[in-house]
């Protein structure tokens, strides 16, 4: 499994210091993307991804033999309300999951 191996703390002090190189050097005029923009946009999209991985694993959690992940526990672990837990996932993600499994290793 993959950790984050820099603390939160580091990891934002980089890439506040990369996005401040960048944006002294940036000219509006020149045609080059915004890097405050285009940093936000990859943010977003990082998000986007992690949200859907999120889904997968509560997906995953919750139709795994021999039985379901207690929605309490998911909760806990993600820091959501149960209700939250229980509808963050919807069918399509059961189906990726299920799909997923079928998939042989290396082939997806």
């Amino acid at each position: 499994m993959s950790r984050c191996a820099e603390e939160p703390t580091d990891h934002i002090t980089a890439m506040i210091q990369r996005l401040h190189a960048e944006w002294t050097t940036f000219h509006a005029d020149s045609g080059d993307p915004d890097p405050v923009l285009s940093l936000l946009t990859e943010l977003a999209a990082q998000r986007d991804l992690t949200d859907r991985c999120i889904r997968a694993v509560l997906a995953y959690a919750r139709i795994r033999p021999p039985r379901p992940y207690p929605l309490t526990v998911l909760a806990d672990t993600v820091g959501m309300s149960f209700s939250g837990v229980r509808t963050a996932f919807r069918q399509d993600d059961i189906t990726a999951v299920r799909n997923a499994l079928l998939t042989p290793p290396g082939e997806a």
